[in-house]
């Protein structure tokens, strides 16, 4: 994974240092999702996504985390699952009048259960989420990627992990937000415009020109080409959270998946990974 312009994560540089903080025996050898690991948990985990603190991936070998079921007690559950749930319940109740921004039930029960982990000897720190994994596609870099890569309905150019630009190549979506900015601004200085539609508007120019300004400064992450996952938003509050830039691990079936925490999302969801990591792991999957 390449990082042009800011400090890439070396994921092999501290591969042995964090697996073995956990009990883990790890090889040399760069991470490729060709290696054959045993999965988190064989009997229990189907899709995880486990972001972890300052220290990197590892790809350990010949066992994932042997020292888990050590430290995954009835104690280990975090509140924050409990606060997951409670929102997503709040969020159906203000909600029922709107059948569009309902949950859906794949979307509901997202999420197996948060464990927080601390290892015995190493006290090193983890957050594990075992959760079904949605596809981000978002995010941009006119700096390594000059070109769009197609944007579903839902695509944004952001991502919540960020860097100052170092070329003045633009970014690809660039010119595009500043077209919806000049249409907007129009729309709102004729005469013809209803009040009800210029409050409306008013508010689309002010988040149109911070869009355009934030794609001038900044390079983000791509999430066609860069390993991410998303966590909610109230997950990075409070001691010991998560953060982007993060180092993570995407564990699916019996592979292995280095990654960062690239993106802060809603309250109310777990489970995002970049369409990077769905392809690995499904070279079928999809952004929609």
């Amino acid at each position: 994974m390449s990082f042009d312009g800011c400090d890439p994560p070396s994921y092999e540089s501290q591969v042995a240092q964090f697996a073995e903080s956990f009990g883990a025996t790890t090889s040399s050898s760069s991470w490729s999702p060709a290696v054959n690991v045993t999965a988190l948990v064989a009997n229990v985990v189907d899709t995880s996504v486990a972001a972890v603190g300052p220290m990197t991936c590892a790809v350990p070998e010949p066992s994932v985390l042997p020292g888990l079921s050590a430290m995954a007690g009835p104690e280990s559950v975090s509140p924050l699952f409990a606060e997951l749930y409670n929102t997503k319940i709040k969020m159906l109740r203000e909600n029922l009048a709107r059948l569009d921004l309902l949950l859906s039930r794949h979307n509901f029960f997202d999420c197996q259960t948060v464990l927080q982990l601390q290892h015995a000897q190493s006290h090193r720190k983890a957050l594990l989420l075992q959760a079904d994994m949605d596809v981000d596609a978002d995010g941009s870099d006119g700096d390594r990627m000059p070109i769009g890569t197609g944007a579903p309905t839902n695509f944004k150019p952001f991502t919540s992990f960020k860097w100052a630009k170092k070329t003045p190549a633009p970014n690809p979506y660039l010119a595009g937000t500043e077209e919806r900015l000049k249409r907007a601004e129009d729309e709102f200085a004729a005469k013809t415009t209803s009040a009800d539609r210029k409050r409306d508007l008013r508010n689309a120019v002010t988040q149109l020109r911070a869009e355009v300004a934030t794609l001038k400064k900044y390079s983000f992450l791509i999430g066609t080409t860069d390993p991410y996952i998303v966590i909610p938003g109230a997950f990075t509050r409070g001691k010991d959270a998560a953060k982007t830039g993060d180092y993570a691990l995407v564990i699916y079936g019996d592979g292995i998946y280095p990654a960062i925490v690239g993106d802060i999302g809603p309250n109310d969801k777990v489970g995002e990974a970049s369409f990077r990591i769905a392809k690995q792991i499904n070279p079928q999957a999809t952004p929609y």
